[in-house]
Parts: C-alpha cells; sequence; structure tokens
C-alpha cells in the first residue's frame, strides 16, 4: 500500500503495514478470541473508551543493577540497604489477584499484559504467572535483560503463550552497554537473545533508554539501522529523573532536541517513541490511555515512571481506577510530550514528594487525586479585561470547561513579523490553479495588505479591555473572495494543498502530513454563535483582510464558541480558511525548537457528530493536519484562533498577476 494510501485508508485494519498485517492474520488463526479483541481497540478509542497495556510487576527480583533503574525503590535489596527493612511489609500480589485482573481487564476490552519487574525470567513462578493472565485472551509480553534468554527459554516462552519479548540494549557498543547495565558480558547476552527469540517465532523489539545528548550520536543511528537491517523495532524510552534516575534530572532527561531528533529518524528507521503514531492512533503521551502499572502490592500507577498511585486494585475496581486517570488532568488529555520525560515542572513534583516517602507509590489522594488542579493560580481572580498579560482570551462568563489560569506551558511564539514575505506567500498560494469555488477579484498589493492590517490594530491600543491582545502572538492574512456551501471540500481540495506547498518551500527537509482518512466533502459545517456566518458572507462578496490570534489556550470547543459570543463584534471564532491562511504566511508558526505549541483547532466548524473536530498540529518540526475526537473536554494543549477582519475596501486591490509581482 502506497504512503497516499496508508494515510487515507477508511479502516484501522488498512493501516498496518504487511508485516503487521501478516502477524495479526496469523494471531487470528491461533487465538481468534485475542485477535477479535484486538480488532475493536480502534472502534473502542473512538467511542471514548480506552485499552491501555498492563504492565504486571510482580516481583522485584534482578541479576543486573542497573545506573537508570526506576524500580530500584521497590526492590528488597533497597528496602535493605536503605531503610533497614527485610521486605515490603505491605500484601504482595498473588496468582489469585492476577487471575482477577485478567477478568477485570477483559470485561474492559483491554487486550495486552507485559510481566516485568525486576528480570521477569529470575521469577520461579513465571509460567503460572503466564497462565493466570490466559494467554488465550490476552496478548502475553514479557520484558528481559536477555541474561536468561538463550535458544531453549525462548522456544519455552512460545510454547506457553507468551508472544513477544521487549529486550533491553541500552548502547550499541559493547563496553557502553555492560557498564551502563553493571554487568560485564550483558552486551554479548542480548544478542544471543536476540537471536533466540526470532529462531523461536517470538515477536521481538529491542528498547533503549534514551539519555541526553544520545539521539546525534554515531552509536545511536548504528542501533535504528542495525535494528532496521533485522527487521526489529527500536523502541525508545526517554531516561526519567525515577528511581536511580531522580538525582540525575538535568544530565540523564533529554532536551526538545533530542525528542524531535528521534521524530526525524523515525522517517528512516524501524524506531519508534510511545508517542510515536501507530496504525491511525495519535494518542501522544499515553499515560493511562495506552499504559498502566500494577506494582507488587496491586497499587496502579499511570506509567512506569510516575509513582503516584490511582488506587489499589484490592480496594477499588479497575474500571474506576481508569476513569480516575482519565479525569485527572495532568494525565487524561491529549498532550505531545512525555510527562514524567519533558514538563520540567512535573518532573520536579515528582521528584519533590517522592524523596519524602519511605514506600511507594505514593497512595491516591495524597500524589493524585480528583478535583486536581495544574496550578496554584487557578482559583485566583480573573483580570478584568477581555484579554490578559499573556494576550490570551480571559474566560469571562464561560460555563463549559476551561482553564482559569493556565500554566502556560504549551504556547505558541510570534513568528517573525515580515510583511513582504507574508504577503508573496498567500499571493503565490491564492494565485495558483484557481478553483470554482474561488473568486478572481483581485488581492491586496503588498502595501494596502500592510496599511489594512496595521489600521486594524489601531482600536485595540487605545482601549484598554483590548490592549493586552497586543501581547499576543499573531499573523495578518487575506483571504480570496470564496463562495461555498460545501468547506470541507474545498478545505482538501484547495486549502491544504496550499498549506503543504508553502510549508515545503519554507522548510523543504521537514514534512506536511495530512493524516485524515475520510473525505471532508460534506462532513463540515459552520459552527454557529462563532460569527462564522458574517465571515461567509462577506467572503462570498469580497476578499477580507485580517489578524490571526491563537489566544484560546486552555478551552474546550464550546468554552471557545461560548466565549466569542461576548467578544467586540469584530472579532470571530477562526476555521478552517482563516487558520490555514495564517499557516500560509506563517509556516513555523507552530514550530518550538524549546518546548511545545498547543495544536489549533479549527474552532469556528463543526461536524455532524458534536464530539469531534480538525485540527493543524506539528509533530516535531513537521506540519499535520488530522480530526480527533475531543468529548467536549478540556486540554491544556487545545488553542485556537480569535480574527479580526476586515472586507478588503474597494480600490484597495491589485490583480493577481500585479498582486504577485509587487511581492516578487
Amino acid at each position: 500500500m502506497s504512503d497516499a494510501a496508508l494515510l487515507h485508508a477508511t479502516s484501522p485494519r488498512e493501516l498496518l503495514k504487511p508485516d503487521e498485517a501478516k502477524k495479526r492474520s496469523d494471531l487470528a488463526s491461533r487465538k481468534p478470541y485475542l485477535a477479535a479483541k484486538f480488532a475493536r481497540i480502534a472502534e473502542l478509542e473512538e467511542q471514548g473508551g480506552i485499552s491501555p497495556i498492563i504492565r504486571l510487576e510482580k516481583s522485584y527480583l534482578c541479576n543486573f543493577q542497573c545506573s537508570h533503574c526506576c524500580a530500584e525503590p521497590y526492590m528488597d535489596r533497597h528496602l535493605q540497604k536503605v531503610l533497614g527493612l527485610k521486605r515490603d511489609p505491605r500484601p504482595q500480589m498473588t496468582l489469585d489477584d492476577i487471575r482477577r485482573l485478567s477478568r477485570e481487564a477483559d470485561a474492559l476490552g483491554i487486550a495486552r499484559f507485559v510481566i516485568t519487574g525486576g528480570e521477569p525470567l529470575v521469577m520461579k513462578d513465571f509460567d503460572q504467572v503466564v497462565e493466570a493472565i490466559d494467554p488465550e485472551r490476552h496478548y502475553v509480553v514479557t520484558d528481559t535483560n536477555g541474561w536468561f534468554l538463550d535458544a531453549a527459554k525462548a522456544k519455552h516462552l512460545k510454547a506457553i503463550g507468551v508472544e513477544k519479548v521487549q529486550l533491553s540494549l541500552d548502547s550499541f557498543n559493547a563496553a557502553e552497554h555492560d557498564a551502563f547495565r553493571n554487568k560485564p558480558g550483558s552486551y554479548q547476552r542480548v544478542m544471543r537473545a536476540i537471536d533466540a527469540s526470532l529462531e523461536a517465532g517470538l515477536n521481538l523489539i529491542l528498547s533503549t533508554v534514551l539519555v541526553r545528548g544520545r539521539p546525534f550520536t554515531r552509536e545511536f543511528e548504528e542501533l535504528c539501522r542495525f535494528c532496521t537491517e533485522r527487521g526489529i523495532g527500536l523502541y525508545v524510552s526517554y531516561a526519567k529523573p525515577s528511581g536511580k534516575g531522580a538525582d540525575h534530572l538535568e544530565d540523564f532527561t533529554i532536551t526538545k532536541a533530542d525528542a524531535d531528533r528521534i521524530r526525524e529518524l523515525e522517517k528512516r528507521y524501524k524506531v519508534f517513541t510511545h508517542m510515536t503514531p501507530s496504525y491511525g492512533s495519535f494518542k501522544g503521551c499515553i499515560t493511562v490511555k495506552g499504559i498502566i502499572t500494577v506494582t507488587s502490592t496491586l497499587e496502579v500507577t499511570p506509567c512506569p515512571y510516575i509513582d503516584f498511585s490511582l488506587g489499589n486494585l484490592r480496594e477499588t475496581s479497575l474500571a474506576e481506577i481508569l476513569a480516575r486517570g482519565m479525569r485527572n488532568p495532568w494525565l487524561g488529555p491529549y498532550r505531545p510530550d512525555c510527562l514524567i520525560g519533558e514538563d520540567e515542572e512535573f518532573m520536579r513534583r515528582h521528584v519533590a514528594e517522592t524523596r519524602k516517602r519511605v514506600l511507594l507509590p505514593v497512595p491516591w489522594g495524597e500524589g493524585f487525586r480528583d478535583g486536581q488542579l495544574l496550578n496554584d493560580r487557578e482559583n485566583d481572580p480573573l483580570p478584568p479585561q477581555h484579554f490578559d498579560a499573556t494576550g490570551r482570551c480571559v474566560p469571562h462568563g464561560v460555563t463549559a470547561p476551561v482553564r482559569r489560569h493556565p500554566r502556560g506551558y504549551f504556547r505558541v511564539e510570534q513568528p517573525r513579523l515580515d510583511w513582504g514575505e507574508m504577503h508573496q506567500r498567500l499571493t503565490v498560494a491564492f494565485s495558483a490553479a484557481p478553483h470554482p469555488a474561488v473568486n478572481a477579484s483581485p488581492l491586496p498589493d503588498r502595501q494596502r495588505f500592510q496599511e489594512i492590517g496595521e489600521a486594524l490594530l489601531v482600536p485595540l491600543a487605545t482601549d484598554p479591555n483590548l490592549s493586552p491582545l497586543l501581547l499576543a502572538p499573531r499573523v495578518p492574512f487575506f483571504l480570496p473572495a470564496i463562495s461555498t456551501d460545501d468547506p470541507g471540500a474545498l478545505l482538501e481540495n484547495y486549502f491544504l494543498p496550499r498549506v503543504e506547498a508553502t510549508f515545503h518551500t519554507a522548510f523543504p527537509e521537514y514534512e506536511f502530513y495530512d493524516h485524515h482518512r475520510s473525505p471532508l466533502a460534506g462532513r463540515i459545517h459552520l459552527a454557529p454563535e462563532t460569527r462564522a456566518e458574517a465571515v461567509a458572507a462577506t467572503l462570498a462578496r469580497t476578499p477580507i483582510v485580517g489578524w490571526f490570534f491563537p489566544v484560546l489556550l486552555d478551552y474546550s470547543l464550546a468554552a471557545m464558541r461560548e466565549r466569542v459570543a461576548t467578544l467586540p463584534s469584530s472579532f470571530a471564532l477562526a476555521g478552517g480558511f482563516e487558520t490555514a491562511a495564517a499557516l500560509i504566511a506563517a509556516p513555523d508558526l507552530l514550530m518550538r525548537s524549546h518546548g511545545y505549541a498547543p495544536l489549533l483547532w479549527l474552532a469556528a466548524w463543526e461536524t455532524d457528530d458534536p464530539d469531534e473536530g480538525y485540527y493543524f498540529e506539528n509533530y516535531g518540526y513537521n506540519l499535520t493536519f488530522n480530526r480527533r475526537k475531543h468529548f467536549q473536554t478540556l486540554s491544556e494543549y487545545w488553542n485556537a484562533g480569535l480574527i479580526l477582519w476586515s472586507p478588503l475596501p474597494e480600490g484597495a486591490a491589485s490583480s493577481l498577476r500585479s498582486s504577485s509581482s509587487t511581492s516578487s
């Protein structure tokens, strides 16, 4: 299947690459119940459900003492050495606990278990654990450092129902790997385990810990190349400030440049992180949504590296624990980065809280809790103006979900405001390949574009309720006259190709990815109470000039639409055409080298499903367009544009040809 077909396939099944489709077919022939459950995961997620991988930490016994081990604080050797305890005094997981968890997970449509630790292959009851999970109903994976994984062991794992092995390799340089793992000879054992796993017919991925700067090394790219040539996926786990890594926040944890380098290497190699889109699913950080960990004491944490519990399975059902996680503002909402590996504020909170504790994880209600706020200012009074000191629109009178005071972790930075460059990009885009719905009426020349744009800002400067908006990022734009009753079709066939062409011209080394899979024709309508109707009515007669302000950060879509109705009538909510025009004028609008910009919803547009929407987002330095369910929820990663706009005055335009030459 071609790349284009993969992007526009109509079902998650069609998004599988040939090797994965073959594996799924083989699984269906051997374990039809499990294969059918796998096939329903995409439908489950589309309806707002989740199907996380369950990591099972029944035992923390381990024959290694790795430099980065996140499980060290849970191990008996740590409790003995540091705390003087012979063993963890809390009740430990039993096989009956695993059987009960397997049944609860199955009822929720959850399909995957990973046996981890510690080192699973030193567990005396490993086979019984696999049996208790029930490999006919669940896809069973085991982590391992590879020390005990020879040919006989690999064949045995396959025979008892294990489907996949995740094998740790932390450097393609033998000496470096052995030093990181504090185990001479461990590199050679991993190489042996690779061959043994493949010969036994086990699915195999290698996992490697990514420390700061490593993605730029020759060693790392050689490892990527090795895995790709062997047909093995390389799973990259960012170093986290948990366990032994808590003392290395400054030197272990990665930078944004490291993460972006991995995103570029994904284009050439079989390398991926837990944020990498897969099989049409775009989860971002997979806390709760894609993974949970069950500790030996039946505490459930939202990922392997966050030592804050969501509840104990002896006291609370799995369903309620997952619901708690999805309600939590740190964990449930979509976000593109790794919470415990990149969000420095959260990382520091985690280190400070876990250092106070004798036993981990931190109990539910003390680390995570219901009603939790992202920052301590959330209940502070709102500023009286329409916009705050950053230019963000203040949510006065909004009853739909909205954050009163955002952290500002996700933010748009001001792109370079060059009127000549922006005018030329827009003119070139709107002058090429005419479309029947786009009127051939002249566009503003460069001088009039700037004059009209600057005139639109004058009233803001003199109105104290509006003047803080001038502190916000902004992009001037214009649109040609447009007359259409099918905005989705025009977006897909006219605007998105122009966004792509402009982006490629500005950044030939990066990509524009159009991930939506169903045709947009007939799917999109103007949302009421957004003033989109007034903009559309004007565009039907004449071009418009305006400003795009991405200032609705941390609003749900319902809150965005509610708020715009109380702003002065010169403002409207941005839809697809205005957002696309802003990205044509400023292709770098969502690029950040030291952080993440929020996604941009096409908030003035809606579909027949009130819980879904379309948006632009950067994946590293690559621009993407996609659709997702938002379920009217709130995320600090949500944003959309307000536009301040005006019809093009008569006599303020030049012909398309002369406008283009003026910009040249």
